[in-house]
């Protein structure tokens, strides 16, 4: 049986808490027994925690104690760049652990942030392996890298959710929403997200039967001036009540940074569309004219014209809402994230 440490940055975010559960149980039945490192868990988990944790502040004393007393085989890095831990990480490969870092891997928000990049690349030349969160990723890391990368394409852990029992009426009901069809925009509004040519969008549409769900934490007051009869602003939503929400509604839209809410939206069967904008790897989920749109960066009016085809256009929805579905279930699916930590593990214990 190999240990493994996972050092999660700061505090577990809850969505995290699924997919590590499942990990550590995926991991165990191949014979690595998975801890997770981190300063706790965000508030308001919704969710039971199953996997082996240690919370403590992350510094160098603390983590070079932890591995005193563990002695992992293998650390996974789900961190930032840090001066700490480039020396934990030199301490402990003279200690003869293995060394995985997980992620971007670059700064994808400022793909020429020459300093920032340089200590990725100072971790890169140290790791026994590197785990990306998608394919294309590949193509912005260093050439001499890329014989010890791996891919698990970032997902979240979506199997316990019941899908096919939800009746979108009672769903509706519950949360308050009296529209016929709606449109939902979920996760942390940050400007970034384009949240105005949403709201520029919806309202083009003109259509009084047509409502607009805005779910999640707003730090920066976006919405705050946001209103309208048919617009819902539930705040901060999490875990089950966040899918509900989902499955309530008929189309995802989220012009700028999609990220993980993704994978929640085309799981519950919604298509997406967005803008041409630098998004999270999560976006290799959305196949343009498949599962969703995908409009030129301030295209309100194309934006507005496929948020109109796709509530008008019944059958054209249900089949990008099947196919949504069918990707997240095949290339989004955990286990398919599992077996890109299993090879990496698997690679880095045969040296």
């Amino acid at each position: 049986m190999k240990r493994v440490l996972l050092i999660n940055k700061e505090r577990i975010p809850h969505y995290r808490v699924p997919v590590y559960n499942y990990l550590a149980d995926y991991l165990l039945e191949r014979d690595f027994f998975l801890t997770v490192v981190a300063e706790g868990v965000q508030e308001k988990n919704p969710f039971e925690i199953h996997f082996d944790q240690v919370e403590t502040r992350l510094s160098f004393w603390n983590l070079a104690r932890l591995f005193k007393m563990t002695k992992p085989d293998v650390i996974i890095f789900w961190t930032n760049p840090e001066i700490y831990l480039l020396l934990f990480i030199a301490f402990a490969k003279l200690m003869d652990a293995k060394i995985i870092h997980w992620g971007h891997r670059r700064d994808q928000q400022h793909p020429h942030a020459f300093l920032r990049n340089l200590v990725y690349d100072v971790e890169h030349i140290m790791d026994d392996a590197i785990i990306l969160y998608a394919e294309h990723l590949r193509k912005q890391m260093r050439l001499s890298f890329r014989n010890k990368i791996f891919v698990a394409n970032n997902t979240l852990n979506l199997r316990n959710y019941p899908i096919h029992q939800q009746d979108k009426s009672a769903l509706k009901e519950k949360h308050g929403v009296r529209t016929t069809k709606t449109i939902i925009c979920m996760g942390r509004f940050q400007r970034r997200k384009r949240i105005e040519d949403l709201i520029e969008a919806f309202n083009m549409l003109d259509m009084p039967d047509v409502g607009l769900i805005l779910a999640g934490p707003d730090p920066e007051g976006i919405l705050s001036k946001v209103e309208g009869e048919n617009i819902y602003k539930p705040g901060a939503v999490y875990g089950t009540e966040s899918l509900e929400l989902l499955s309530a509604s008929d189309v995802y839209c989220l012009p700028g940074a999609i990220g993980l809410s993704i994978v929640d939206a085309l799981f519950c069967g919604l298509p997406v569309i967005t803008e041409r904008v630098n998004h999270g790897p999560e976006i290799i989920y959305l196949k343009d004219g498949i599962n969703g749109f995908v409009v030129d960066k301030g295209d309100t009016v194309q934006l507005s014209a496929r948020l109109r085809l796709l509530l008008t256009d019944d059958k054209l929805r249900e089949q990008f809402s099947q196919a949504a579905r069918q990707e997240i279930l095949t290339n989004g699916s955990i286990d398919r994230m599992c077996e890109g930590f299993i090879a990496a593990l698997r690679h880095v214990c045969s040296k």
